[in-house]
């Protein structure tokens, strides 16, 4: 039998059914029995014959579909019904699933597939450690590699040494960076080139394959590019391939091989993959015999009594951010968790109001499974189609994250990739199925289990306001408000961070400051005499422009330091580790750092080696709290008297320094933690092949850049000056841009809960004034006051948002160690607390406004005439 048969079959049955109907309606009357027991009686008669022909049409086959298509017909019906509920019900949803969304895609992108290499979550750092908290990367010359990499527990390793190179051969060198691989990298990561071919073991040393950015920025994208040349340090070198846009291993510009050298002094360090099936301790007891052996044949490149530590990549490139990660994905979850019980209550308030509806639709026939049915496609319409919306919502929030981060470009790994791509899309559906199960469930069993008998009273007695069903109503919103504080907790703790780091006192003036770094090309000036007057001459001559106030040698804080071992003879600790900084005696004013106690030492005496110390002020507290530091004597026991072809070593290898200053403290070890204790030394005792030259300007030292490239281009024609970086781009990047980065998206997501949790209370309070109306109006007839009134609508809100406060408070104080170690908020803050507990009753009361206004305007009359 054709569909259009079975329609046309279906409406002569419908109209032989109705007929019936009224026959049977009559008779039951003629037999005496009241109006409302012949219509009941008639209902059930017509009910049983609706049955027997959904059963005919189960025996036909066409029954399911058919069922599907009118459920799906019904559910848009009572859409286009309701247009205001299903606006809302969609934006709430499409809101939750989209920031969901939006957070999955960058947890995909940075943790679970963030870089594009064979095996990535197998490669590991070979850390060595030893009394010094600071690890050392491993360095091994080419022999020693070798055998390295046929350890049975690795998979493959790579030797690497990244070097600063000047691309000469135009007016003004430019500085890149080069990451000089050995011949088996490119096999090893398992990257295809994007255009041309990569190195491999056959090519020579002057071949170059360039990334992929320094493709775009150099080469304008052209694909002419291979076979041309790039002239690094004075060397030709031809580009033979492009790598794809997501290779980007250490940041290089361009990759060429790395020279076989079996010099000890020039060791490169080493990356490896473990193999599958070996854990991280099983690779660490098995390499640590042979690092051992290395260790005595070249003693100067492994610490003492080392310990072996892999760090896999993704580690070291995201630390503590993993943590603020899942934190933040959890915080999302939990609003994806707000907005379903914000449409559950929506569908439990609308559902009440529909029982006299469902009974009516029970008692013409439909079964529970049938009503069940229509119910729940009702929830999964509306949730998929705020799915849709909520994807496209995605689309703008991944652009969102993207102008977020944009300034940001050292947060993620550089070959992370956060885009809506299909793993994403696949969590996506599952969370759209998933949400709408858990917004209609629960409503639709509620509703499915009403008595036949409600269809002939008609609603006429009043059970949605019954304490079983406002019960209900409330728990849901106590836990909707439990997830709120947990959220705002969150963003107050994030938000009281970043003001304590932006009103953190610095220690020096970071306006109109800025740096410059520069990298010798290799061999260059490489005696000691040469190497500390260069650095003096290219100081000097920046200097001397009109626009700088002055120039010193040394870091911009707060750049963090590795940490030397010192001894100190006299002082409460005879021994310790201290941070050492290389500087100019020219440094401390140009910063603006305070000289508490003691004086500077010369230009003569850098120039001259002399062997004096300045200390910071928590150095002086730890080590000479009750006497005075000036003149005392220490010792750095690392690093001073060690030289190679990178760092050079003054005459003479006396490692005791004269203590003549003490200075202020500024941030050595992050801008949120305290100031580590520190000495200051002058550059010349241990000038290495490259180094930074801290600027004072009089303005905006930002287009000062070409200055300073002209200056040093006088001095030396082929010395590449790096990219110019401003005190104010270096606290607003990693430190102050992660923790911006943190309290934008909590903030947005703890006002997106927030709305959620006053939509919800708005809601069922405005349902709950409708269902009392009868009860409020007799209340008003009786003489009931205005503010009796309010008191009694809005009770119900404050007593929710109290219960649910109370339990936001507990699981946020219980969770604060956890949110403290991955984050650097404290959720456990009292002000905090108490604020959030008084924006959540603030908007208690908000939400309940309305509807008590339209609680004391019911006109007692009408409302019990309506009933």
């Amino acid at each position: 039998m054709k569909w259009w048969q079975i329609r046309r079959r279906d409406a002569e049955l419908e109209r032989e059914l109705r007929s019936d109907l009224d026959m049977e309606e009559e008779e039951q009357r003629e037999r005496g029995l009241p109006a409302e027991q012949a219509r009941y009686a008639a209902l059930r008669a017509f009910g049983n014959r609706t049955l027997i022909r959904e059963q005919t049409h189960e025996a036909w086959g066409w029954a399911v579909w058919e069922r599907m298509w009118q459920d799906t017909r019904y559910a848009l019906r009572q859409m286009a019904g309701s247009k205001r509920f299903s606006a809302v019900c969609i934006l709430t949803l499409a809101l939750g699933i989209g920031a969901e969304v939006t957070i999955y895609s960058v947890i995909h992108a940075v943790l679970i597939d963030p870089y594009p290499y064979r095996g990535a979550m197998r490669m590991v750092h070979i850390h060595l450690y030893d009394k010094d908290p600071a690890p050392y990367d491993l360095a091994l010359d080419s022999t020693q590699f070798t055998q390295f990499a046929k350890s049975p527990v690795l998979d493959g390793a790579i030797a690497e040494d990244v070097y600063t190179m000047a691309l000469t051969g135009s007016e003004l060198p430019q500085q890149l960076q080069v990451g000089r691989l050995s011949p088996n990298a490119f096999d090893y990561f398992g990257v295809p080139a994007l255009l041309g071919r990569e190195f491999g073991r056959s090519d020579g040393e002057h071949v170059a394959v360039v990334s992929y950015h320094f493709w775009k920025s150099h080469f304008t994208g052209r694909p002419d590019a291979i076979g041309r040349s790039l002239q690094l340090n004075g060397q030709q070198f031809e580009v033979i391939g492009i790598l794809p846009q997501r290779f980007a291993w250490t940041g290089s510009d361009v990759y060429v091989p790395l020279p076989d050298s079996q010099d000890p002094r020039r060791p490169a360090n080493v990356y490896a993959r473990t193999r599958a099936g070996f854990t991280d301790a099983q690779a660490e007891q098995a390499l640590t015999p042979l690092l051992n052996t290395f260790a005595r044949e070249t003693p100067a490149n492994f610490p003492q009594q080392f310990k072996v530590h892999l760090v896999h990549i993704n580690e070291v490139a995201i630390g503590r951010f993993r943590g603020f990660l899942i934190v933040l994905f959890v915080s999302v979850t939990a609003l994806l968790a707000l907005a379903c019980v914000n449409v559950a209550i929506l569908l439990l308030a609308r559902g009440e109001a529909r029982k006299a509806e469902i009974a009516m639709r029970k008692a013409l026939g439909a079964s529970t499974a049938r009503i069940l049915h229509g119910l729940l496609a009702e929830a999964a319409l509306l949730s998929f189609i705020a799915a849709g919306l909520g994807i496209l919502l995605a689309f703008a929030g991944i652009r969102l994250v993207h102008l977020l981060i944009q300034p940001l470009p050292t947060m993620f790994p550089p070959e992370s990739s956060i885009e809506l791509n299909l793993p994403v899309l696949l969590f996506s559906v599952g969370v759209a199925s998933s949400t709408g199960l858990l917004c209609g469930v629960w409503p639709a069993l509620r509703l499915a289990r009403v008595e036949l008998r409600q269809a002939v009273q008609g609603g006429a007695r009043n059970v949605a306001g019954q304490w079983s069903a406002r019960n209900i109503h409330m728990a849901l919103l106590a836990i909707q408000v439990a997830l709120t504080i947990l959220l705002l907790a969150g963003c107050g703790a994030t938000a009281r961070k970043l003001q304590q780091l932006l009103n953190a006192n610095l220690g020096y003036r970071p306006q109109n400051l800025a740096s410059v770094n520069l990298v010798l090309t290799e061999g260059a000036h490489n005696t000691w005499a040469d190497r500390t007057q260069f650095y003096e001459q290219i100081r000097a001559a920046i200097a001397r422009d009109p626009e700088v106030i002055s120039a010193a040698i040394g870091h911009l804080p707060p750049l963090i330091l590795d940490s030397t071992p010192i001894s100190a003879p006299g002082s409460n600790f005879n021994s310790g580790n201290v941070i050492a900084q290389q500087v100019s005696p020219e440094y401390f004013s140009t910063l603006g750092i305070r000289m508490l106690q003691g004086r500077l030492w010369s230009s003569g005496e850098t120039a001259h080696a002399v062997r004096l110390a300045i200390i910071n002020d928590s150095m002086r507290r730890r080590y000479w709290p009750h006497t005075d530091a000036i003149g005392q004597t220490l010792v750095l026991n690392h690093g001073v008297a060690n030289g190679n072809v990178w760092r050079l070593v003054a005459p003479g290898d006396d490692q005791h320094f004269q203590i003549i200053g003490v200075v202020a403290d500024t941030p050595n070890q992050g801008l949120g933690e305290s100031a580590y204790p520190a000495v200051y030394i002058p550059y010349s005792m241990m000038p290495f092949d490259g180094f930074d030259v801290a600027i004072r300007t009089r303005s905006n030292p930002a287009g000062l850049s070409h200055a300073i490239q002209l200056d040093v281009h006088r001095i030396e024609a082929g010395q590449a000056v790096g990219d110019l970086v401003t005190a104010d781009d270096l606290l607003n990047g990693d430190i102050l841009g992660r923790e911006r980065f943190a309290a934008r998206l909590f903030t947005a997501f703890a006002l997106l809960g927030l709305g959620f949790a006053i939509c919800g209370l708005y809601s069922v309070q405005s349902y709950l004034v409708a269902q009392r109306k009868r009860e409020l109006g007799v209340r008003i007839a009786l003489g009931a006051r205005r503010k009796h009134i309010i008191s009694s609508v809005t009770r119900f809100s404050l007593i929710a948002a109290s219960i649910g406060s109370g339990m936001g408070i507990a699981a946020s104080i219980a969770l604060s160690r956890i949110f403290a170690h991955w984050t650097s908020g404290n959720v456990r803050d009292p002000w905090v607390l108490l604020a959030v507990v008084g924006v959540l009753l603030g908007a208690a009361v908000v939400a309940s406004v309305a509807p008590a206004l339209a609680a004391t305007s019911i006109d007692p009359v009408h409302a019990l005439r309506a009933e």
